[in-house]
């Protein structure tokens, strides 16, 4: 059965031909309420919880999160966005109820997915698109004891353009990166025969997304590239195009002082030939400084105490033509 909750703003039509669409994607790291859902293990993010979590964190969060979407565009409102570690809707329309979103004309996709925590993945569009199906695409993943994310799939028509977008939020390395690879693997076979078997090859595709896994593994490279997609993500990307602007940038993601990008924007060979721009938004008040001098991304807990910062991945975006 698919479950669709969608929430109109009128506002003026900003569709035009040739127009810019920017895309973006952001792990928002434990967007959580403050209320008990006796469904879900979420007791750690409550006032009595081991987070001490309550209303004012929770606004103090939104805030910071509110000022990364109205930077990441030039305070312009993004086209598409997709959202990873959301725990309902009602933490996304509490987001759009910022001051920065006022007036917003997003349509969300979303529903509640299997994960024990209770953290899902959501899409939301303008109206520069019309919706024509969403689907979840469940991950069955054998032998695991605990079930992980749904893929929000979602096909949008701009024009006479069809676009499938895929929010992904694959299985953690949880145990390690070798003990758990199967579970991205199986993930990453899952989207790709789906696409094989449900998408044409004339339509564009998005797949975006915290993947748990970098550019060059084999869930990422081998089986859902594997050179039928361009992953903008990928540094042997940027070192092919003009606009290449973030030598400096080292991922969107700092484990143990290792940067990489796990956060992808993965795209169709036709899509790829409409990119105007790639990018990670990276800006100084976007990272702390731990005590040996390595900067991360500014979580909202470090080393579980409250820390103040917006999450501990930073967000990655495209920008695209279409006739």
């Amino acid at each position: 059965m698919k479950y669709l909750f969608l929430l109109f703003f009128p506002l003026l039509s900003f569709s035009q031909v040739n127009q810019e669409i920017f895309t973006m994607f952001y792990n928002v790291e434990n967007l959580f309420d403050t209320i008990n859902n006796p469904n879900t293990d979420d007791e750690e993010f409550l006032p009595k919880g081991k987070k001490m979590w309550n209303t004012q964190k929770y606004n103090t969060k939104l805030e910071k999160l509110s000022r990364v979407f109205s930077e990441i565009n030039n305070s312009i409102l993004p086209n598409i966005i997709g959202l990873a570690e959301i725990e309902n809707q009602e933490v996304i329309k509490d987001l759009l109820n910022e001051p920065f979103f006022k007036g917003h004309d997003y349509t969300i996709i979303h529903k509640e997915s299997p994960d024990k925590r209770g953290i899902d993945c959501a899409l939301l569009f303008d109206e520069n698109f019309s919706l024509l199906e969403s689907e979840w695409l469940t991950i069955k993943i054998p032998g695991a004891t605990r079930p992980t994310r749904d893929i929000v799939y979602t096909k949008l028509k701009m024009r006479d353009n069809i676009i499938h977008v895929f929010v992904n939020h694959w299985p953690s390395r949880y145990g390690g990166k070798e003990k758990s690879k199967h579970k991205r693997v199986f993930t990453a076979k899952t989207l790709e025969n789906y696409i094989k078997k449900n998408i044409s090859n004339d339509d564009y595709i998005i797949m975006m997304g915290d993947f748990n896994d970098t550019p060059y593994d084999e869930s990422v490279q081998d089986i859902l590239v594997n050179n039928s997609f361009v992953n903008l993500m990928d540094s042997n990307y940027f070192q092919s195009v003009s606009y290449k602007n973030f030598s400096e940038t080292p991922g969107s993601y700092n484990y143990k002082g290792e940067w990489s990008f796990i956060d992808h924007i993965i795209v169709s060979k036709n899509l790829n030939e409409e990119i105007t721009q790639c990018d990670v938004f990276i800006k100084d008040w976007l990272l702390t400084t731990y005590e040996k001098g390595e900067k991360y991304p500014h979580r909202s807990y470090k080393w579980g105490k409250w820390d103040a910062g917006p999450s501990d991945h930073l967000p990655i975006y495209c920008r695209f033509k279409l006739k």
